[in-house]
């Protein structure tokens, strides 16, 4: 029974090791997020940074269609 608990508290484990990689990649690819944050507000960021990007993409190929390139 013991070594059935040992292998979920490293399962556990190994998965808060992926999602803390995780969150530090998604760090050093959102702009705007300072090393401290927490992953609520490291999460907002990317959704809004996310949004930017959709927008930015949007008025691209409006510009586009309007030049005819």
């Amino acid at each position: 029974m013991a070594k059935r608990s040992f292998l979920v508290l490293r399962k556990k484990r190994s998965f808060q090791f992926l999602v803390n990689r995780k969150l530090r990649e998604l760090k050093k690819i959102v702009p705007g997020s300072p090393v401290g944050t927490d992953v609520d507000t490291l999460l907002r960021t990317t959704a809004e940074y996310i949004c930017y990007l959709e927008l930015q993409v949007l008025v691209l190929r409006r510009l586009s269609l309007i030049c005819g390139v």
